[in-house]
């Protein structure tokens, strides 16, 4: 009986992909992209979270968030529509509507914006911003990156033309998974840190009383998230000249350092298997244990 690998034939037809994984060239582009930022606060209704204040601020490559006025956050609040809509979900929506309108709008006015950030978006926002894209249907389309129940991306369209993309809304939570507080702390400490709101007042009942207090609270969330992401896109920019808002994921960010700065296809090849190895190889997959023992006392 011999010692030696027994070799995996690929089977079937030549696949016209690679057989490892290239190297990537260069970006480039000569400078960073602006963003969109935007938070969305909910109060309980029925037992149901509706979206009763949203607002977004647009960031842009080398400016001082700290000098910026707070004016420059655009906020909405369900409730200043309370004297022409009676329902509270009824102003709900109409609140979201204005949002999305003054987003596409923007995003037209400005050609360089394309991407929007909700931090926690692929678990929570996300859910109620698509729920009020389903209620334009028509006028917007949409189409989402999914997996394993995480909204990676949301891709917004003008009425259902796929080749006029308007924006794409990202969660910020995938490129830098770290509570908002801890990261302003430590990346933008001169803009303060998140403020409280008190959530059990967070129902309809309460909302006219706690408004103000509400849109202050969003309007630091949004200008502490702006400045997280404007100094990471900073800090990747001056150390490998990429652009965070090129990826969606960190794990995807760092493969493309990898593959662009360090990986060498030549001498060490990344090799993609085909399906017959792969199958092959999974056979060898046996379960175990992978622990590590620290002796104390």
């Amino acid at each position: 009986m011999s010692d030696e690998p027994v070799e995996v034939v690929a089977m079937g037809k030549k696949s016209r992909r690679p057989d490892h994984i290239p190297a990537l060239k260069a970006i480039k582009k000569i400078k960073r992209s602006p963003f969109i930022v935007a938070d969305i606060e909910a109060a309980l209704h029925d037992d149901v979270h509706v979206p009763c204040a949203v607002g977004f601020l647009v960031v842009k490559p080398g400016e001082d968030l700290a000098s910026k006025s707070e004016y420059y956050i655009e906020t909405y609040f369900s409730e200043d529509n309370d004297f022409s809509i009676s329902d509270f979900k009824k102003r709900s929506e109409r609140m979201m509507l204005d949002f999305i309108e003054r987003l596409a709008a923007v995003v037209s006015d400005e050609k360089e914006i394309r991407t929007v950030y909700f931090h926690n978006f692929s678990r929570y926002d996300g859910i109620i911003v698509t729920r009020a894209f389903t209620s334009q249907i028509g006028k917007y389309s949409f189409q989402t990156v999914m997996r394993k129940h995480k909204m990676y991306e949301l891709k917004v369209y003008r009425g259902n033309e796929k080749n006029k993309l308007l924006f794409r809304i990202r969660d910020s939570y995938l490129l830098l998974p770290a509570a908002l507080n801890n990261l302003a702390q430590d990346l933008c400490p001169k803009l303060g840190s998140k403020g409280t709101i008190p959530y059990e007042k967070l129902r309809l009942e309460y909302l006219p009383e706690i408004g103000q207090q509400l849109l202050a609270y969003l309007k630091q969330d949004i200008r502490l998230l702006g400045g997280v992401m404007l100094k990471a896109q900073e800090i990747y920019w001056n150390l490998y000249k990429i652009d965070i808002v090129d990826t969606i994921t960190l794990s995807s960010l760092a493969l493309s350092i990898f593959r662009m700065h360090y990986y060498d296809p030549k001498s060490w090849p990344i090799h993609i298997p085909t399906r017959n190895q792969e199958r092959f190889i999974r056979r060898g997959y046996y379960g175990g244990h992978a622990d590590v023992y620290k002796p104390y006392g």
